[in-house]
């Protein structure tokens, strides 16, 4: 079901610029326009299972390449401390936490493992917290450690956390999502926890009694 939700999240966040651009404003985000790509991305585990089988259809040099910067990140972020501090904070869903260690992941400058040349190689499969990811202020701001000077697009809807819930047998215990950088660390586990199959109607139902509740 994850390309109906990729296609409703993009209709929303078509909605949304319409509405932007009739307010006066302008859609910043351009190709090669890439400091957002170094921020700390959640993925669903829908989400995550499929990028797990894209990176294995991959050609093996390329694979191998992806395969390397993500270990790499992933050496970073556990010399920096942060792997055990996001897991704390996102079992206890402090957002104020995540915030903050969001900003620390930035300062890291750890760009996306799928960033190539300064543009997303994986575009069309991008995770739905990157397509409602999108600024009407000065570009330049997005490099920027203060938040405060970006200006986000506000959405009608936000389908990803509506997914993550879907996602998750127990939120006490289970989020429904990881970060997008422990994608190949946490794979085997990914694999292995995917739901029992259920008629694809019962899916749509469930999403749009959350999306429209």
């Amino acid at each position: 079901m994850l390309p109906l939700f990729q296609n409703i999240t993009d209709k929303v966040v078509d909605i949304a610029a319409t509405e932007a651009s009739e307010q006066g404003e302008r859609i910043s985000c351009r190709s090669g326009c890439s400091a957002c790509c170094s921020q700390l991305v959640p993925v669903s585990k829908a989400e995550a299972v499929s990028l797990l089988k894209l990176i294995e259809s991959m050609p093996g040099a390329r694979r191998s390449e992806i395969e390397a910067r993500f270990e790499k990140n992933m050496v970073v972020l556990e010399e920096a401390g942060l792997l055990e501090a996001l897991e704390h904070a996102a079992l206890d869903h402090d957002k104020e936490r995540l915030r903050a260690i969001g900003l620390d992941y930035f300062r890291l400058d750890l760009p996306c493992p799928f960033l190539q040349d300064h543009s997303c190689s994986i575009h069309p499969h991008r995770p739905l917290s990157c397509r409602e990811f999108l600024v009407v202020s000065d570009p330049l701001y997005c490099a920027d450690l203060d938040p405060g000077h970006v200006k986000n697009v506000a959405l009608p809807k936000t389908v990803s956390p509506i997914i993550y819930e879907m996602c998750s047998g127990d939120r006490s215990r289970d989020r429904g999502f990881i970060p997008l950088v422990q994608l190949l660390a946490d794979a085997e586990s990914l694999l292995a926890g995917q739901p029992d199959p259920a008629p694809a109607v019962a899916w749509v139902r469930r999403f749009f009694k959350r999306l429209c509740g």
